[in-house]
């Protein structure tokens, strides 16, 4: 299989660009939703849909990336491998939905909660078998049927899930539209396999080539039910320690930090099979795209974490109502931690497509108890500030983690630190230059200037060079 920067920069262009539009119109989509619920009803919506996205990782198991390291390294062992990771995940699938039923009435009192989580459920098991689907074909350096679907999805539920909205539907009705675009989501990429790859596959249940899988799983799948622990058990902690309304708050909070993360996914969606062919057969070139993923991402992170910060106190009143004026703080706090965010995906991708998957997991569920700690302590005393907080804490201890881990595989220089610098202070500068602005005017007003100011600054300052401006400019012609 030759793996070329080309091929990870078309991937990763185009990618991008389509998750881009999906993320503006989650963002408006959500934004509405929560300004037509309010905050109580958009609490319990955010609730059920952390406790689906936790199911859906308890579904998978880590299977989404071992089939990508593996069909990658052995496209012709794809059949084999997605049939036998099809009949698993039945199983896994079907003993996680029973134990939800059986569990869910037992705990939740609310009876539009629980119908909301068995939505949820059915959810996260089409979005399960999604991602495995989308892996077989990612693993063919190919994201062009998911960046279209990823597209299509939102717009189904933008479209749909909007006119309920606006003609006042039930809550459950609403987040049915998820449930039904989540299914469209799973059947586009079967029917790409089956026509476009040519793979047959079947239900398998190999039993030598199972041992194996589950083998090569086991630290892919505590390292998912880690992660989405980590990401969303501070949303489950603050609905029974403060209620729906503290989550409804800190969701808007939540949403607003971590729209930005298509960015670095789309990164590590084209990088992962690059990072796990270049370990095998050029560890020049895996150092030199591990370190330019880490530039890019930095010179991304910084201007969002900064400009977001000082728009803030316009955008959340404005766009969100009076009444979720209580997430602008929190909101700013998850910011702090977007850059070490956004580095986490790279590092997170070396070291699992370097057969380093044992170290991330540990690293995660070292976090992971961390986090957990840290939401017990600071949640019953500051509320969404605390699970704020929390986060913020658990992202940069999991970074040190990372990197810690990552220099035994790559060449690590000076140069990641001096435009880390350097970024600090063109985003200051920044930040100044629209905070005065939104003083002056409207807040939205401060965007296009900001950003001019920042672009050159960066130039100024070396941050962005020749070389970098002549490989964006290939991803412009691609």
């Amino acid at each position: 299989m030759s793996v070329t920067q080309r091929r990870i920069a078309t991937n990763t262009t185009f990618y991008i660009a389509a998750l881009s539009v999906q993320k503006v119109l989650s963002f408006v989509y959500f934004s509405y939703l929560a300004r037509s619920l309010g905050t109580d009803l958009t609490g319990k919506y955010f609730f059920a849909m952390s406790i689906a996205a936790i199911i859906t990782a308890a579904i998978d198991l880590g299977f989404t990336p071992v089939l990508t390291r593996e069909v990658a390294r052995e496209p012709d062992h794809a059949r084999s491998i997605l049939s036998q990771i099809i009949g698993l995940k039945i199983i896994f699938a079907a003993i996680v939905v029973v134990g939800a039923f059986l569990v869910v009435p037992h705990v939740i009192d609310e009876v539009i909660v629980q119908h909301l989580i068995y939505i949820g459920v059915a959810i996260a098991f089409a979005d399960s078998f999604a991602l495995t689907f989308y892996a077989t074909i990612r693993a063919h350096q190919n994201l062009t049927y998911e960046s279209i679907t990823a597209m299509l999805f939102q717009v189904i539920v933008i479209l749909v899930g909007g006119f309920a909205v606006y003609r006042g539907a039930d809550i459950r009705i609403i987040m049915s539209v998820i449930l039904f675009a989540s299914i469209f989501n799973a059947i586009v990429p079967i029917v790409v396999i089956v026509k476009k790859l040519g793979i047959r596959f079947r239900t398998s249940y190999d039993w030598p080539l199972m041992k194996y899988l589950i083998r090569l799983t086991i630290p892919f799948a505590l390292a998912a039910v880690f992660t989405k622990f980590y990401a969303y058990i501070d949303t489950v902690f603050l609905r029974f320690m403060s209620g729906d309304t503290a989550v409804g708050i800190y969701s808007v909070a939540y949403k607003a930090t971590f729209a930005f993360q298509f960015l670095p996914l789309a990164f590590v969606a084209a990088l992962y099979p690059a990072f796990s062919y270049f370990w095998n057969n050029d560890k020049e070139r895996l150092t030199d795209t591990f370190m330019r993923s880490m530039h890019y991402l930095l010179i991304i992170a910084m201007p969002i974490t900064f400009g977001v910060s000082a728009l803030a106190f316009g955008v959340i009143p404005a766009v969100y109502t009076d009444a979720y004026n209580g997430s602008i703080v929190p909101l700013i706090v998850l910011l702090s931690s977007l850059p070490f965010l956004f580095l986490n995906f790279p590092v997170a991708s070396l070291l699992n497509a370097c057969n380093r998957q044992n170290v991330q997991t540990l690293n995660l569920g070292i976090t992971m108890a961390l986090n957990i700690a840290l939401n017990l302590i600071l949640i019953p005393m500051y509320g969404p500030l605390g699970a704020a907080i929390a986060s913020s804490v658990s992202t940069f201890f999991i970074f040190v983690l990372g990197i810690i881990a990552a220099r035994r595989l790559v060449s690590f220089d000076l140069s990641l630190v001096t435009t880390f610098l350097r970024l600090l202070i063109a985003a200051t500068v920044m930040c100044i230059v629209t905070v005065t602005i939104m003083r002056a005017t409207r807040w939205y007003l401060a965007v296009v200037p900001a950003g001019v100011v920042y672009l050159i600054l960066i130039y100024l300052l070396r941050v962005v060079k020749k070389d970098d401006l002549r490989y964006l400019k290939t991803l412009l012609r691609r």
